[in-house]
């Protein structure tokens, strides 16, 4: 005997709750962020920023610090021996220099925190989804890395972070952040399963005369035959860069070896 199934109402509705259930699932948020992502397309900004396709909106101070850095890449290069970079004396990139260079991190995530280990200097940060405050001025700061506290708003990860330390550049380019007034609110989104973004908008009263916001910064996800899907250790060892200055850099710019 056969079993006859079209036109039967159970199977109707199994068809329309089979279909529903697809459709919202592929609607849900995509707030899982695990995995290992690399940036892409980065490097194509104004000539003040990689982060952005306009002038930055410099105060008189500000500008001061901008023309006073001198970095090795990007349209203001200069010989690395002759610039100011801060990487060429082994110190830490710092975050949102880490965020835009083209080498891997990856995002390790929990009910309460996100963690991002980073591949370059071999760092990481945590971003604190627990429900507590932005941090106020920390005794113990400021940090390369700063202090950082997030919350959801539908799909998208908003991210404060303050307490940076104002020795570093926040791209390859010079752009500078102040020690005390900075405050970088991130907010990223997992576009689908295959890729993220994310913009930073930066209000810095000291530098800035008003906030700005970046352009859209994309990264992918690698997969397992990816060189880039397991990040490795590449650690800043002064003996290393010091190696590098006197047989690399310094020699390039005919630089006199430092004594």
């Amino acid at each position: 005997m056969s079993l006859r199934l079209h036109g039967q109402p159970w199977l109707v509705a199994f068809l329309m709750f089979a279909s529903l259930e697809s459709s919202l699932a592929q609607q849900a948020p995509q707030t899982d962020f695990s995995g290992v992502w690399m940036v892409s397309g980065v490097g194509r900004g104004h000539p003040m920023s990689q982060w952005v396709m306009t002038e930055l909106p410099f105060t008189p101070a500000g500008r001061e610090v901008f023309d006073n850095n001198i970095p090795g890449k990007g349209p203001r290069q200069t010989p690395p021996a002759l610039g100011n970079d801060p990487i060429g004396q082994a110190n830490p990139p710092g975050l949102y220099r880490t965020l835009i260079y083209p080498r891997p991190f990856e995002f390790v995530q929990t009910a309460n925190k996100l963690v991002q280990t980073f591949e370059w200097g071999k760092h990481w940060r945590t971003i604190w989804t627990d429900g507590r405050a932005v941090a106020g001025e920390m005794v113990s700061g400021p940090y390369w890395y700063g202090y950082s506290v997030g919350h959801w708003e539908g799909d998208t990860l908003v991210v404060t972070t303050n307490n940076l330390d104002g020795r570093q550049w926040i791209d390859e380019w010079g752009t500078p952040i102040s020690e005390f007034d900075a405050v970088i609110e991130e907010r990223w989104r997992r576009v689908d399963s295959q890729h993220m973004e994310l913009t930073i908008t930066v209000k810095d009263a000291e530098l800035y005369a008003q906030p700005w916001t970046s352009v859209s910064i994309n990264y992918s996800l690698q997969g397992a035959d990816s060189n880039a899907s397991e990040p490795l250790e590449q650690i800043f060892a002064p003996v290393d860069e010091m190696l590098f200055n006197a047989t690399v850099r310094d020699p390039s710019a005919n630089v006199a070896p430092k004594p």
